[in-house]
């Protein structure tokens, strides 16, 4: 081989080397960016899981910050974020506190003037309550209450149909604006 060949190659190799040694990197560089994408992404959903169906505020954490969302009584926000430099990687997750108690008066401040045998849970599952109890309240609710997340969701409240058809004087317990389905049409003109 000649000079002049060597010369060419050796510069070919020069201005090659700074794009493969990129591509060597890269792989490298992908991995510690996934595995810090995953530590924040565990972090949020522990953050959230946390206080997800509580009554207590959410506190910041060194890596997590929850902001309450606009527009969403008790939602919250949380983002959480580890790596440094170029390798940061952020990942947001919602949850929501769990709903307080309304009380006889259904949360609007004015009372209703019903009364319930039952008291109205916080919270419920996805879940609805069996047709052997179909309130919850004949055990059912104490039973799986913890393990679904909230109570079972009676007959009348399972669907905006079930609920408009269904009668309050009938209801166990308050669910009327269930759902935000808004003010039963039969709620206030109780026959009790």
């Amino acid at each position: 081989m000649n000079i002049v060949g060597i010369m060419v190659g050796m510069s070919l190799m020069a201005s090659a080397a700074p794009m493969v040694t990129q591509m060597a990197i890269a792989p490298a560089e992908a991995a510690k960016r996934s595995e810090n994408f995953g530590i924040a992404e565990t972090a949020a959903v522990v953050f959230a899981a946390t206080y997800e169906g509580t009554l207590d505020n959410p506190e910041d954490t060194d890596t997590c910050t929850s902001t309450p969302r606009v527009g969403v009584q008790n939602a919250y926000s949380v983002t959480c974020t580890h790596g440094t430099d170029k390798y940061v990687q952020s990942v947001t997750r919602a949850f929501r506190l769990a709903v307080p108690d309304k009380g006889a008066n259904n949360g609007t401040g004015v009372a209703t003037g019903r009364t319930f045998q039952y008291e109205t849970p916080t919270r419920y599952s996805g879940h609805m309550c069996p047709t052997h109890d179909p309130w919850g309240v004949n055990g059912y609710n104490d039973q799986y209450y913890k393990v679904l997340n909230g109570a079972c969701i009676p007959h009348d409240g399972w669907s905006q149909t079930a609920y408009q058809f269904s009668d309050p004087d009938a209801w166990l317990y308050d669910i009327n604006n269930r759902n935000g389905w808004g003010e039963h049409p039969d709620y206030n003109s109780s026959d009790t």
